[in-house]
């Protein structure tokens, strides 16, 4: 199939690791474009997340080893072959489908993955560098996650990171009704977080972003109070809880600052909740006395504690995945076929191609609108004729022994098979070239 997978992600990678492998989408798309030019790649996509970075690679089977060591060069980290997985092929298909489906999540069924890897997938699909098995197999992967969450309900009342970061909250404070809450960062997380805090209630809320429109228009929607950035330090030692969840690319929130809000706050203590990556809070703050400080592994704790049905509901899941990856594969040993039956054409279209021409070579009066009807019916005869043979040799290529009738018919009609390649122009019908005399 051709198809691999490198990554990097929360199961072997610890934060402070993957926190430098996170790359911006224009990062990711550079890095995509120099592997493709680099190895001749016929395919890429790159998913980059808080809880994995991965490489979809098309026809990168002899170069893996290269690939991952330009990649230690690109983060200037020599260690990252230790902790590297690679997937091949059907394993590879497997692992896509599983992580599209939130199988393979930090927190099993949360649904922000799938909307990150269409993202992701369609970012790389209009720069033009992901071809058209990779455009087939993420694809399918969709569909996967669609019947994945239709048919089970694995994903129901998904608990996601920022549900367990208000899970964690809960642990620290008995009653979250009595708290008050700062939430910085106003994006996707940050707003799933105050979704969760919302039906535990809450006392006062602050929100604030970089781009303070983003925060008002938050704080107005859970009736909080938006704060602008620059006035951080200025009202943080209001917050019993600290949830941030920003693209910095590095701490916003400093020991020292923590330590001043801590005066101000007269002992009471301070809970900070850290679901960004890179971080957004340094983690020294979790040395100051009076301070709780927890950042996305941490989280690990709460998500490993999924409910009993959800587990079961995943494996009806799992099953489903195996069941398109039998389709996936039946497909793919459908295309095992393809270069004898485009030979096969060839052929038929060669033949009928030299039978006109020397039917009118000895015709040269035939009017032209009874010579395109010729050939007009030739072409449709060559097609019927190869219609049913075609579409049976498709199904015989599911087969185990596939390899005993395509060789029969190569050699029933000397073929030469082109090799299987995937591009534009195996797409293109053939077409009879008329030579006129």
């Amino acid at each position: 199939m051709r198809f691999k997978v490198i990554g990097w992600n929360f199961r072997k990678t610890p934060i402070e690791v993957r926190e430098n492998l996170a790359l911006t989408k224009e990062q990711q798309i550079e890095l995509g474009g120099s592997l493709v030019n680099r190895f001749n790649l016929d395919g890429v996509a790159i998913l980059s997340t808080c809880n994995r970075t991965e490489f979809f690679l098309i026809n990168a089977e002899q170069q893996l080893e290269q690939i991952i060591e330009m990649l230690q060069k690109y983060w200037k980290n020599s260690d990252l072959k230790e902790s590297v997985y690679t997937f091949s092929d059907l394993d590879a298909a497997k692992h896509l489908f599983r992580v599209a489906s939130s199988l393979d999540s930090m927190v099993l069924g949360e649904p922000q993955i799938l909307g990150q890897l269409k993202d992701s997938f369609q970012n790389f699909s209009q720069a033009g560098l992901t071809g058209k098995l990779l455009h087939h197999l993420f694809t399918r992967a969709f569909s996967t996650a669609k019947r994945v969450r239709t048919e089970t309900t694995v994903a129901s009342n998904a608990v996601s990171v920022s549900y367990a970061a208000v899970e964690l909250a809960k642990h620290i404070f008995e009653d979250l009704s009595k708290q008050t809450v700062m939430v910085i960062g106003a994006g996707e997380m940050a707003e799933l977080a105050l979704q969760h805090l919302m039906r535990n209630g809450l006392s006062d809320l602050y929100v604030t972003n970089r781009t303070f429109s983003c925060a008002a228009e938050l704080a107005e929607k859970y009736k909080g109070v938006a704060v602008p950035f620059e006035n951080l330090s200025r009202h943080l030692h209001r917050a019993d809880i600290v949830i941030s969840s920003t693209g910095a690319r590095s701490y916003i929130i400093s020991p020292e600052l923590v330590k001043h809000c801590l005066h101000q706050r007269k002992g009471d203590p301070m809970f900070f909740i850290d679901i960004a990556v890179p971080r957004d809070i340094d983690p020294e703050i979790n040395k100051l006395h009076g301070t709780f400080c927890y950042d996305i592994d941490d989280l690990q704790a709460i998500v490993s504690q999924n409910q009993e049905e959800r587990q079961k509901q995943s494996l009806k899941a799992e099953e489903i995945v195996e069941e398109e990856l039998l389709k996936l594969n039946l497909w793919f040993k459908s295309l095992s076929a393809v270069p004898t039956i485009r030979s096969l054409r060839k052929a038929f279209h060669s033949t009928a191609e030299e039978e006109l021409n020397k039917v009118f070579r000895r015709m040269k009066n035939l009017p032209d609108s009874e010579r395109k009807e010729i050939e007009q019916f030739v072409h449709r005869l060559v097609h019927k004729l190869l219609h049913d043979p075609s579409r049976n040799l498709k199904e015989l290529s599911k087969e185990e022994d596939a390899h005993l009738y395509l060789e029969s018919i190569e050699k029933l009609f000397d073929l030469s098979p082109a090799p299987l390649i995937y591009d534009k122009s195996s797409e293109q019908k053939p077409r009879l070239k008329i030579v006129k005399s």
